[in-house]
C-alpha cells in the first residue's frame, strides 16, 4: 500500500556543474537601435514615427562600396589615367625604335634600317645614331637608298691645290705625310662642321661594328707630280701611300688586302698641266677606314703641286 506521506528527505547536497549556454536571442531589437542611432533628427525636425510605423530605415539612401568612397575612386581614376599616358608614350617610343625614319628626332642605327622600314625613301641626308643613346649625339650622313650604304663626308672634303713641300724629296722608306709632316697640313676628319669630332669618332666606331664592308675614294690632283705609275719607267715606285684609321698603310703593291686600286690616272708624267688620279680602297676590315692621311712621293720641287678631294667613307 502506498504511503500518504512523502518519504523523509535528507540535508541538501552540493550545487551541480554549470549547464551549457542557451541559444542566442532574437536580434531585431539591437538592429533597430543601431539604425535609430543613425537617424538625423536635427535635419528633419521630427521623430522616426513620422516616416511610417516608427521605421527610420526607410529614409536611408542605399550605397554600394564604390559610391561610399568617392575620394578613393578619384585617386584610382587619376592613377589609371597616368598609367595610360605613360604606356602610350612608351608605345610611341617603341614604334620609333622599331621603325626609325632617319629624322633628327627618330634617328636610325644605319641607313640600311631606314631602307628596310621605308623602301620608297629617296637617297639623301638622314640622321643616324649607331650607339642608340640620346638622339642629341646623332650625326647626319648621306644614305644611298639604292644600296643601303651609310656614307660620312670628310670635313673639309678637299685640300687646295698648291706647292705644299719643298724641303726634300720623299721616298717609300721616308714618306712625307700631308697631315703629320707638312706644317700647314692636317689629318683628315669626318662629319658635319657643327658636329664635335669626338662624337663622330664614337659613332664611327659603332658603325664599323654594325657593318660588314666599307669603301672610300680619294682623288689626287697633280701638276708635275706622279701619283701612281711613272710613265717614263712604267714602275710604281712613286705611287703615293694612304694611311688607314687603324694606322696601317695602304699601298699600290704588296699585301693584297692592303692594296688600293686606281680608277683613273692622268698624273703619270710631268707636263705642267693639271691631271688627276682616283684611288679606291674596299675592305671587309672596317677598322681600316676612313683614310686619315696621305703621303705623295713625287713632291719636293717648286713646280710640283697637288690638291686633294677626300670622298665620303661608306659602310654597308
Amino acid at each position: 500500500m502506498t504511503s500518504l506521506f512523502p518519504p523523509c528527505q535528507g540535508p541538501p547536497g552540493d550545487a551541480g556543474p554549470t549547464g551549457p549556454p542557451g541559444a542566442p536571442g532574437p536580434s531585431t531589437a539591437g538592429m533597430d537601435n543601431l539604425f535609430a542611432s543613425l537617424f538625423d533628427y536635427d535635419s528633419n525636425g521630427g521623430s522616426p514615427d513620422e516616416y511610417g510605423e516608427g521605421d527610420a530605415t526607410q529614409s536611408l539612401p542605399e550605397f554600394n562600396e564604390d559610391e561610399a568612397l568617392p575620394n578613393k575612386a578619384s585617386n584610382v581614376l587619376r592613377a589609371d589615367t597616368g598609367v595610360h599616358a605613360t604606356l602610350k608614350t612608351l608605345d610611341g617610343q617603341l614604334q620609333n625604335i622599331r621603325r626609325p625614319d632617319g629624322s633628327r628626332a627618330n634617328p636610325a642605327k644605319t641607313c640600311q634600317d631606314i631602307k628596310q622600314c621605308y623602301p620608297m625613301k629617296a637617297s639623301g641626308d638622314y640622321w643616324i645614331d649607331p650607339n642608340q643613346g640620346n638622339n642629341r649625339d646623332a650625326i647626319q650622313v648621306f644614305c644611298d637608298m639604292a644600296t643601303g650604304e651609310t656614307c660620312i663626308a670628310a670635313n673639309p672634303p678637299s685640300v687646295p691645290r698648291k706647292t705644299w713641300w719643298t724641303k726634300s724629296t720623299p721616298s717609300a722608306n721616308k714618306p712625307v705625310w700631308y697631315g703629320a709632316d707638312i706644317s700647314s697640313g692636317r689629318t683628315f676628319r669626318y662629319g658635319n662642321a657643327d658636329e664635335p669630332w669626338n662624337v663622330v669618332a664614337v659613332q664611327l666606331k659603332l658603325l664599323r661594328v654594325l657593318s660588314t664592308a666599307s669603301h672610300q675614294n680619294v682623288t689626287y690632283h697633280c701638276r708635275n707630280s706622279v701619283a701612281y705609275r711613272d710613265e717614263a719607267s712604267g714602275a710604281l715606285k712613286k705611287a703615293l701611300l694612304l694611311r688607314g684609321s687603324n694606322g696601317q698603310d695602304l699601298r699600290a703593291q704588296g699585301n693584297g688586302r692592303l692594296r688600293y686600286t686606281v680608277l683613273e690616272d692622268s698624273c703619270s708624267k710631268p707636263n705642267n698641266q693639271w691631271g688627276r688620279t682616283v684611288f679606291e680602297y674596299r675592305t671587309q676590315t672596317n677598322a681600316r677606314l676612313p683614310v686619315v692621311d696621305l703621303a705623295p712621293l713625287d713632291i719636293g720641287r717648286d713646280d710640283q703641286e697637288f690638291g686633294l678631294e677626300i670622298g665620303p667613307v661608306c659602310f654597308s
